[in-house]
């Protein structure tokens, strides 16, 4: 994915964010924007198969100078190591540090499976909603599409201690001949923060998702910023 600015250079900002598949994550000092220089990094663990870096998540560098960072699988079936979800201390340009990993999912008690990857399909994050989603990102949630884990939200008010306060699965069918069905249940989120809504697009069709660990959902766009 593209260098990730919290601050836009135009309107001061002078650092830039990226991971680099397997070449690990790093800052970058664009304050001369013709000459980027690499002034911090810190390598990820090794984890072969899929994507091993693969997105950053930037809306919390100001309030509370944390990155989040994950790769993504590529195999279905978990024919690959675990994807996590990575918490950088970006605090010191210079020297960021990997503070802590945010939970893996687990399904719940009632579900005929113990682990995700016995539910086919792909299992592990992918890209969290956009950083151009309406409203202010949470400082204290965090909300990732998990392919076949469906959503997750995670509560990362103490970043060493994570947990996940909500989640949705949507069903897949049973037909194992119908690839369609379990390939990507769950690829793409859009959360519109400002009225505490999810969006997840799946497979099995367009879902609208409130959870308490947002807040009351706003349905009616009176008083919204910009209507």
């Amino acid at each position: 994915m593209p260098i990730s600015t919290p601050v836009p250079l135009y309107e001061g900002g002078r650092y830039g964010y990226t991971v680099m598949g397997g070449l690990g994550f790093h800052v970058l000092d664009l304050q001369d924007p013709a000459n980027p220089k690499a002034v911090g990094s810190v390598d990820l663990p090794v984890n072969v198969g899929g994507v091993e870096g693969d997105n950053i998540d930037v809306t919390r560098v100001q309030s509370r100078g944390i990155v989040l960072a994950n790769g993504y699988p590529m195999n279905e079936d978990c024919y690959e190591p675990y994807k996590d979800i990575f918490v950088i201390d970006v605090k010191t340009p210079e020297a960021p540090e990997i503070i802590s990993v945010l939970p893996r999912p687990t399904p719940p008690a009632e579900a005929p499976y113990t682990d995700f990857c016995q539910r086919r399909g792909k299992f592990g994050p992918k890209r969290p909603s956009p950083f151009f989603a309406p409203g202010q990102a949470d400082d204290n949630l965090a909300i990732y599409p998990f392919n076949n884990a469906g959503v997750q939200v995670f509560d990362i008010s103490d970043p060493k201690n994570a947990e996940i306060v909500a989640y949705f699965t949507p069903p897949m069918t049973d037909d194992l001949d119908d690839p369609r069905s379990y390939i990507t249940p769950v690829e793409s989120i859009f959360v519109e923060w400002d009225r505490n809504l999810i969006w997840a697009m799946a497979n099995s069709g367009m879902y609208l998702l409130t959870s308490d660990a947002l807040g009351t959902p706003q349905f009616d766009l009176a008083g919204i910023a910009g209507n």
